[in-house]
């Protein structure tokens, strides 16, 4: 499995290379791009956001002109993503070398994932492995990196051995998650739906054994995961506020600023044509309020069935809480880039989802990215009207739309992966259950429940 996301992750940057190179005389750049479908995040901030003077991110950063733009160091991403691209970039003089070293921690970043996902899934890990994703994406932006945390997170929350202390474990998920957030935002959700279930799950083995279950146990784990999570997300954000809190907002402000347009692939951008086609109409306020207020309603909802399944089972299901929440902030937000399909991936793999809901939504996101570059490339050449590409392009956003919707009910109702080796058993309903020698639940069995995996029902 390893070798084949290292393959994928290598036929990625080779499909990336020719943007790296100008285009042949007389040829647009967007039409050279478009045709071959190779741009990257990667290569484009390399000259956009003059990374080869090598500016630590930030520190000098500003936000602002006519029309406004980063600089002094500045990239529109949260502080350790600004760090690692910084970092990455120093062995680097071009835009191609920058690529390729991009694309070489990218190889390590899915072995490392790959491995995790098969430590708490095994066989399903195929799914991250050799699935298309991989090999569109790989080094198309940074997304690996929240990817690696929000694994991480998953694999001590769900199979971390029982020698270690539980509240080790709660801390440890707590702070991968927090990790994952100070590189992009989104992995802050599995947080709380982590603190949920330290609140609510009737799990008590942190608790010493004369203890009465509940009460201060309870919450004594939910502020070390909270306080773990925080405290990274604190680190790697006060000492740039404080040196220059302008260099460090202008991030925040680059994407309250950013319009919600054609390449956005925003839902709102397509549902609500023609208003939206003008980037300086006042308009764009309205859709970015609907894309706020949208957002957070849907995840308080999946919060408050969260809640309300830990209430009645006494196990919060707060992994299947966080991939429905992540389904309700890609439908609703104002931004759905191509490579937040890699965000779904370890879900796809942890989380007992039928393959062909899965194959439907990877068939889906090859069908977008496919029409999406070749409208660009129709429209580069002066063609319009509804060319196959557009159409194709125009399907594929509803219908991915529509699968998140879905995905966020069958999230909440799929079982956790069961542990590698050991097959689930469907006559197993029992809430009381075994551990095994390395702490994970494996089978139902008379007598007090000690639970050792944190919030997951060991009988789905």
């Amino acid at each position: 499995m390893c070798l084949v996301a290292v393959v994928g992750t290598v036929l990625n940057l080779v499909q990336k290379l020719p943007c790296t190179v100008s285009e042949p005389p007389g040829v647009p750049r967007v039409a050279y791009v478009s045709q071959y479908a190779c741009w990257s995040d990667v290569a484009a901030i390399w000259n956009h956001r003059q990374l080869g003077e090598h500016l630590f991110p930030y520190v000098t950063g500003t936000y602002g002109g006519d029309p406004p733009v980063l600089g002094g160091g500045s990239v529109e991403y949260p502080t350790l993503t600004g760090i690692w691209i910084w970092a990455t970039a120093l062995p680097a003089d071009s835009a191609k070398q920058f690529l390729v070293v991009t694309a070489l921690v990218a190889a390590v970043l899915v072995v490392l994932v790959t491995l995790m996902l098969a430590r708490i899934a095994g066989r399903r890990a195929w799914v991250f492995a050799a699935t298309p994703p991989v090999m569109l994406y790989a080094v198309y932006n940074w997304d690996l990196l929240p990817v690696l945390c929000t694994v991480a997170g998953l694999l001590v929350a769900t199979r971390a051995p029982g020698r270690w202390p539980p509240l080790l474990r709660w801390g440890l998920a707590g702070a991968a998650f927090g990790a994952g957030g100070a590189f992009k935002l989104y992995p802050l959700m599995f947080l709380a739906a982590l603190v949920l279930a330290a609140v609510l799950d009737r799990d008590t083995a942190d608790a010493p054994d004369d203890r009465p279950p509940g009460g201060p146990g309870r919450y004594r784990r939910a502020a070390v995961a909270l306080g773990s999570g925080l405290a990274v997300v604190l680190a790697a954000n006060v000492p740039f506020a404080l040196v220059n809190a302008e260099g460090w907002w202008s991030v925040v402000e680059y994407q309250a600023q950013r319009p919600i347009d054609s390449s956005t692939l925003s839902i709102w951008y397509y549902g609500l044509l023609p208003w939206s086609s003008d980037p300086a109409s006042p308009f764009q306020d309205t859709m970015a309020t609907l894309a706020t207020v949208s957002t957070a309603v849907g995840l308080l909802a999946v919060l408050v069935v969260a809640v309300v399944l830990g209430v009645r089972t006494g196990r919060t299901p707060w992994v299947q809480a966080s991939a429905a929440m992540l389904c309700v902030y890609m439908v609703c937000n104002k931004v759905d880039s191509p490579q937040y399909v890699l965000w779904l991936l370890p879900f796809f793999v942890v989380l007992r989802l039928g393959g062909w809901w899965i194959a439907a939504y990877l068939v889906t996101d090859v069908a977008l990215t496919t029409g999406f570059f070749r409208n660009l490339y129709y429209s580069a050449l002066g063609v319009t009207g509804g060319t196959w590409a557009l159409q194709l392009f125009t399907a594929a956003i509803w219908i991915r739309a529509v699968l998140l919707v879905v995905f966020v009910v069958r999230f909440l109702r799929a079982p956790v992966a069961p542990r590698p080796g050991i097959p689930r058993r469907r006559d197993d309903r029992s809430r009381s259950a075994a551990p095994d020698r390395d702490g994970e639940v494996l089978s139902a069995a008379p007598g007090p429940e000690v639970p050792r995996t944190i919030g997951v029902d060991p009988a789905g």
